[in-house]
């Protein structure tokens, strides 16, 4: 059997429960809305979600600015039935955690996101396996934080850029 191919990374979804809200703070953060579709009872794409008895959801999808259309964020906001429950209370459940952006200046972020009144799930800290030990001499600095619906996300700065991570891991 032949493995998989994975050609690239689409998009990443996230379920809101008020999209204007939601979409201002993607903005906020960096993002730029591409497209705004409503999706109704009896679309092909209920069964795929697992949701037979959904009637209609919006979805929005943004993209980092400039010239790349992948990935994105697909935001979702289920409108029959109404989107439910809470996102993840903190990082250490299972699912996944977190998105992460890469930053040109990650204290200048940190303070707009502050100024702006967004959650910080704690301070900038260093990129570290131990007191002083970064991960293959990889050197950054990150800080998480809350969207409105309290989903985290994580803003990253590193010394060179993110292929630092990548080329660090890689078998020499």
């Amino acid at each position: 059997m032949r493995p998989i191919t994975i050609r690239q990374w689409v998009h990443a979804n996230i379920c809101v429960t008020d999209m204007e809200r939601s979409v201002a703070f993607y903005e906020l953060i960096g993002f730029e809305k591409f497209d705004d579709q409503i999706f109704g009872e009896g679309a092909a794409v209920w069964p795929g979600l697992g949701l037979i008895n959904g009637r209609r959801f919006r979805a929005v999808f943004m993209k980092i600015p400039g010239d790349r259309p992948v990935p994105f964020l697909d935001i979702i906001q289920f409108l029959d039935p109404p989107t439910a429950g809470d996102a993840y209370p903190t990082l250490a459940n299972i699912g996944i955690g977190r998105l992460c952006f890469e930053v040109e200046d990650i204290h200048a972020a940190a303070a707009h996101l502050v100024a702006n009144g967004v959650e910080l799930v704690g301070p900038i800290s260093a990129y570290e396996t131990a007191p002083g030990v970064r991960p293959h001499g990889v050197e950054a600095l990150f800080v998480c934080f809350k969207d409105p619906d309290g989903t985290i996300m994580e803003y990253t700065q590193f010394a060179d850029n993110a292929l630092d991570v990548v080329k660090a891991g890689a078998p020499t």
